[in-house]
């Protein structure tokens, strides 16, 4: 696909928000049209059709060559747009066609930096690693429709033990948050947030596997999107548990679904080895949790200063 004018290339990068924000319009109207016209409402009965359809009909039928030049046109305008750069530590340590747990952070608002740099036909993904990693998403991203389709191009898929572990036995790479929810709750404005402490099950998968552990931090993520996160707190998190993501108010540009134009730097760190046990003991899981953390933590203070992040904390829950 052809290079979009300058001005115009925030457009493609609001898609993804605007996937959401269309499924709760489409959904509003077409109960508005079958409760206020009769269950007969053409208009009514249309939408209900369209949106089941993008519900339920196989997420394989809709990929193709087409949708694979979509999503690097995207991750292609979305990297001239920030502008998002990627560094890795340590080139030779990433091998083709090798499975690797990367532990992405932080989660921030939305993660823009798994759909940029991490789809699987991304041009940004180093290219030992492209056609072969797929990126982890909630469940609940593929009961959406649109957004499940969106989703499903960029190579993301649900995030369960069982899926990444059959990726990863079969040399797959996968990227997950492993914050997730709990990240979200923790977020501050002002400073970056990992939620890792009591995250053992993805480092227990990676010794399972034999994959070594790549820890990842987005630089410059978290100022892409402005949020607001509702009160109370128990509210939020008992939401939050019922439907596997965090109710947050975010907004771009001017308000608009498109995100704020921010650099973004995503660097990925050295390879963790682990040693290969199908039944770790919870010390080992332990062991390699807290190397993970401290390598996290290190490869932040190496890089935040070059990253305009000088003065920024980084809480570890």
């Amino acid at each position: 696909m052809p290079a979009l004018p300058r001005p115009l290339r925030a457009l493609p990068l609001g898609v993804f928000v605007l996937a959401i924000n269309a499924n709760a319009a489409l959904t509003g109207l077409t109960l508005y049209r079958l409760v206020c016209h009769g269950l007969t409402d053409q208009i009514g009965l249309v939408l209900l059709t369209s949106l089941l359809c993008a519900a339920f009909v196989p997420l394989t039928l809709t990929e193709g060559p087409r949708t694979k030049a979509f999503v690097r046109w995207i991750c292609r305008t979305a990297g001239e747009y920030f502008p998002c750069r990627v560094v890795v530590e340590d080139e030779d340590g990433l091998k083709p066609n090798t499975a690797y747990v990367f532990g992405y952070e932080p989660h921030s608002a939305l993660p823009v930096g798994i759909p940029t740099v991490f789809a699987t036909h991304s041009p940004l993904l180093p290219k030992q690693l492209q056609g072969n990693l797929h990126g982890m998403a909630s469940s609940v991203c593929f009961a959406v429709p649109f957004v499940r389709q969106l989703w499903w191009w960029l190579g993301l898929r649900p995030v369960s033990r069982q899926l990444m572990t059959g990726l990863l036995a079969a040399g797959k790479a996968v990227v997950l948050n492993p914050g997730g929810i709990q990240e979200c709750m923790g977020m501050q404005h002002g400073s970056e947030t990992v939620f890792l402490r009591k995250r053992h099950g993805f480092v227990r998968l990676a010794i399972q596997q034999g994959a070594p552990l790549v820890p990842v931090f987005a630089f410059g993520q978290s100022a892409t999107y402005s949020w607001f996160r509702p009160k109370p707190d128990w509210l939020v998190r008992w939401i939050s548990r019922k439907v596997g993501a965090v109710p947050l108010a975010m907004w771009g540009v001017w308000g608009s679904p498109i995100p704020h134009q921010r650099p973004v730097t995503v660097v990925i760190g050295q390879p963790i080895q682990v040693p290969h046990q199908a039944h770790p003991a919870p010390e080992l899981v332990q062991q390699y949790l807290d190397r993970f953390i401290h390598d996290m933590a290190a490869l932040f203070e190496r890089h935040k200063a070059a990253c305009g992040q000088a003065g920024c904390e980084l809480r570890i829950l």
